[in-house]
């Protein structure tokens, strides 16, 4: 009877230790602070193993140790003066101008608009109350250009694909797009940008509430190649309740895109998987360039359940039948993502990499995230000058390079971010510099011969981080 129990013993604190094994392996994974990963499992059990939740207390338990790094201040993106549209821009005004004045006058003008025209669009509400295609042509010295008169004055309401672009260059400026349905799977995008849509520019509008306000892919072996997304706020007054995609810039199979200077936040998923992105280009595209971003998962929304991560090259993943010229295997080759600062994910990576071959990720803050995802065999990277929370991972055969970044883990036990310490207030989007940089900066690496920082100053000499210099060009408000 005595070896029985012993054996018994023996055998149960083997089952133990294997059991916290697994539990510390996967929380290493997930490379989460303990108080997440128990709200994360938490919430599973709850869900997914009612059977089993008995045990969830437990875990809540160590979620109540949680440290909460969050933007505790509220976003007016109408009041908003940093990254993404700007409330006193002025667009230039063309020689050859129509004007329209309601939503019959507008739609008349956008079948009829010919290259080199410029349709200014005075303030009021122009509803859509179906898909409305865009298929005349401008030119490349002779642009369509589509223009609010002022912004947040003039806004688009819009239903189903919103505008379907499916000619080459124009551009969009000065307009607030907002989805106008109550249910979320009837307001899929703003501007969906398909086929010999090409050279395309949006810059300096808002977008909010649409699953994927920028859509972007190919069409009958047509590629909307080159285009500018520039100096725009986007985001959702709620979680997404879709279970298609909720990725508010979604670029498939275009190459040599530039998403630069935008504003992008508030991106959770409710529903499906719930997994998001802030942006991705992948299908087998090349030549993405992220640079210069404001990318904040949780800002107004703040219940932290969701799984939100920052910017991507390669996405989820792609279907063979979406990819560039039927091609798979690689999701996106020759990316850089620069000068962005990716906050407030604190459920998953800021930067991740799937099937991505020779991506630069250059002079970026990743702060309160998981860190830097690079998976499968097909990825490579090299990191240089990053200030990373977190960590930089290589998952399934991925290959990463490190130059000059300072990565820092969270807090394991608490979740606090130890980046607080290098920073004035990091929290609420100051990233004034309150001590020396703990590592020397590598000399950077562009492919334009210049770099502009993500304050917009010409960079002259090496620096870490997103900006270069003691100041942040944003500031906390008391």
């Amino acid at each position: 009877m005595r070896k029985y129990f012993f054996w018994s013993g023996v055998l149960a604190n083997i089952v133990f230790l294997a059991i916290l094994l697994i539990w510390a392996r996967s929380i290493y994974w997930y490379g989460l602070p303990l108080p997440l990963y128990s709200q994360k499992v938490a919430a599973d059990l709850r869900v997914n193993f009612p059977s089993v939740a008995f045990v969830a207390p437990m875990f809540d338990f160590f979620a109540r140790f949680e440290q909460r790094n969050y933007y505790f201040r509220t976003v007016d993106p109408t009041h908003w003066n940093g990254a993404g549209a700007h409330p006193d821009y002025q667009p230039a005004s063309a020689a050859d101008q129509i004007t329209v004045v309601d939503i019959d006058s507008l739609k008349q003008a956008l079948t009829k608009v010919k290259p080199g025209q410029q349709i200014m669009v005075e303030p009021g509400t122009y509803t859509f109350d179906r898909t409305f295609e865009l298929r005349q042509a401008g030119s490349a010295g002779a642009p369509i250009r589509l223009t609010g008169r002022s912004m947040h004055q003039v806004r688009f309401e819009l239903k189903g694909e919103g505008l379907m672009l499916l000619a080459p260059h124009w551009q969009f400026e000065n307009i607030s797009f907002a989805g106008n349905c109550a249910m979320h799977d009837h307001c899929e995008h703003a501007i969906h940008i398909a086929g010999k849509a090409s050279d395309v520019v949006i810059r300096n509008n808002s977008f909010a509430d649409f699953n994927s306000a920028i859509k972007v892919n190919g069409l009958k072996g047509n590629y909307p190649d080159r285009g500018l997304l520039e100096n725009n706020t986007i985001y959702n007054s709620s979680a997404r309740k879709t279970k298609g995609s909720a990725t508010p810039v979604d670029i498939v199979a275009a190459n040599d895109w530039r998403v630069a200077g935008n504003f992008i936040f508030d991106i959770q998923k409710a529903a499906g998987d719930q997994i998001s992105y802030a942006a991705f280009i992948k299908g087998n595209a090349s030549g993405g360039v992220f640079e210069r971003n404001l990318v904040m998962c949780e800002a107004n929304l703040k219940d932290g359940r969701h799984t939100a991560i920052g910017l991507s090259f390669g996405g989820g993943g792609t279907g063979l039948v979406y990819n560039r010229d039927g091609v798979a295997g690689t999701e996106h080759r020759n990316g850089v993502m620069r000068n962005n600062i990716i906050m407030h994910c604190p459920n998953d990576a800021g930067i991740y990499l799937n099937k991505a071959t020779d991506s630069l990720l250059e002079n970026n803050i990743v702060y309160n995230t998981v860190g830097v995802d690079v998976r499968y065999a097909q990825s490579s990277a090299l990191l240089r000058n990053n200030v990373i929370s977190g960590r930089v991972n290589n998952r399934d055969g991925g290959q990463h390079q490190l130059e000059a970044n300072w990565v820092e883990a969270r807090n394991f036990f608490t979740g606090r971010d130890r980046l607080k310490d290098l920073f004035v207030a990091p929290d609420v989007l100051n990233f004034s510099w309150q001590q020396p940089y703990p590592v020397s900066a590598a000399p950077q690496k562009s492919a334009d011969g210049a770099i502009t920082d993500f304050c917009g100053g010409l960079v002259q000499q090496p620096y870490l981080g997103a900006f270069a210099g003691d100041q942040f060009c944003i500031k906390a408000k008391p």
